[in-house]
């Protein structure tokens, strides 16, 4: 038969258990989502999410990493106290994306719960200055032969763009601007002229014209096509 002493200890334990268990840190966030809409490409999308500690236990967050470089993430504090909430800051440079965007942050915690948070950002991006094509194929092309490209640039910001001089990648490749500057909503056409001096193969280059929006430091226009006697 156990004595007293030993069953009040076994007793204590039992009540015991429960409450070291329960001392855990735990992660609690209201929104884990931001839909930044759309903005132009060059912009930096900046959103602060705040977390707190719901739990009895310090929480710990030992990693934070995002989906890719563009999205810098700063966090306030590594270690939080029972019941404090702390803050990470999160900046997306949208410069050379377009499109649809969806970006995570990954916060790797000690709660056993949630042992990774994902954090996402996401909006579209649109162009400040619109390329319609966005992309330039002369497609078959003879050597020596001449093919004419248009493309339209359309300014799509509030602002007014000044457009530089063309420089091209590939000495077979000409370019006339129509106008070095674009009011907002106002349209220019870009005409490429290739005259291929190769006998055959791929003949592939860039057009590319500064800007003085700097957000949009210059625009890059692929241009490509292939070369037969």
């Amino acid at each position: 038969m156990k004595s007293p002493v030993v069953l009040l200890a076994l007793t204590l334990m039992l009540l015991w258990a429960p409450l070291v268990s329960a001392a855990e840190p735990r992660f609690e966030i209201e929104v884990s989502d931001y839909d930044f809409g759309t903005v132009f490409e060059g912009e930096k999308v900046a959103r602060t999410f705040r977390f707190r500690n719901a739990g009895q236990a310090p929480l710990t967050i030992d990693r934070v990493r995002s989906s890719c470089g563009c999205t810098v993430p700063r966090l306030s504090a590594e270690v939080i106290a029972p019941g404090d909430v702390a803050e990470i800051e999160a900046v997306f440079d949208t410069a050379r994306f377009r499109g649809r965007q969806v970006k995570t942050i990954y916060l790797h915690t000690n709660d056993p719960r949630q042992e990774v948070v994902q954090l996402t950002m996401q909006g579209v991006v649109a162009q400040l200055i619109e390329t319609d094509p966005a992309r330039i194929d002369f497609g078959v092309i003879r050597s020596g032969e001449v093919k004419e490209a248009s493309v339209s640039l359309h300014n799509r910001g509030k602002e007014a763009v000044s457009l530089g001089a063309v420089n091209l990648s590939h000495p077979d490749l000409k370019a006339v601007l129509g106008a070095g500057q674009l009011a907002p909503g106002a349209s220019t056409t870009l005409r490429v002229t290739a005259v291929p001096t190769q006998e055959r193969g791929r003949l592939s280059g860039y057009v590319i014209i500064p800007t003085s929006h700097p957000g949009v430091p210059e625009l890059r226009l692929p241009v490509f096509g292939t070369v037969t006697p």
